[in-house]
């Protein structure tokens, strides 16, 4: 904005300096004054300021043309940029035979039969230090040597085999199925719910509070594991 006004100033300026200047002269002229020095540099301004605004002019004009030659083509180039086409890739379509529900039952079934514990079904054997083994733990799936009893967790029962529920397991906590609370994990402390600290557990031992009886773990257990094995080892009181 301020270029503009600058150059109309010099429009200005050159046209009231050609005026003036060549009207002085022609005034002096006339009455036999000769040349005037103030009107023949006044008119000489004008005419500069004249030459100067016509060359900027001139300037400006070719630099708006080219500009809005120009604008066109960028708005072009950036909508070619902006808008493209989006092809979604079409997935084909399977369709379900019987064999394929079949197949989708039976993961289904494996995957509920299993969702209620996430054990490792390898083999754990339970061995008194001196001694032997005592139990087997496989999965959900424990086995008292002593009396060769398998005894099964399910949610949260402990069930012998061809019994029924013999134990529940609450939290971090086991209780007889119809009694009292029994025995509960702290830490890696096995505590007598009624009666405090009875057994620690270290690594893959378990050692009473007295060090009187130790026993040793081929593997890890989970917890519902490890309370049904405290359980079955030190009974119920």
């Amino acid at each position: 904005m301020r270029k503009q006004y600058l150059v109309w100033s010099i429009a200005v300026f050159g046209i009231f300096g050609t005026v003036y200047g060549a009207y002085l002269l022609a005034y002096h002229f006339n009455h036999g004054n000769g040349m005037n020095v103030g009107a023949a540099v006044l008119l000489s301004s004008g005419l500069l300021f004249l030459v100067t605004f016509l060359v900027l002019y001139t300037i400006s004009y070719f630099q708006k043309k080219k500009a809005k030659e120009t604008a066109p083509i960028e708005a072009e180039v950036i909508e070619d940029k902006v808008v493209e086409p989006i092809v979604e890739e079409k997935k084909p379509s399977i369709k379900t035979t019987p064999s394929m529900k079949q197949e989708e039952y039976v993961s289904r079934s494996e995957t509920t039969r299993s969702s209620y514990s996430s054990y490792d079904y390898s083999t754990v054997y339970v061995k008194q230090v001196g001694y032997g083994p005592l139990l087997r733990v496989e999965g959900n799936r424990i086995l008292d040597m002593r009396n060769n009893v398998y005894y099964r967790i399910e949610d949260n029962m402990v069930k012998q085999e061809g019994s029924g529920p013999v134990f529940e397991i609450r939290g971090n906590q086991i209780k007889n199925a119809f009694g009292g609370f029994l025995y509960e994990l702290s830490g890696s402390n096995i505590n007598k719910v009624y009666g405090g600290f009875y057994a620690s557990i270290s690594g893959n031992y378990i050692t009473l509070f007295d060090l009187s009886v130790k026993y040793e773990l081929t593997g890890q257990l989970s917890k519902n594991q490890t309370l049904a094995v405290a359980v079955l080892l030190f009974g119920k009181y």
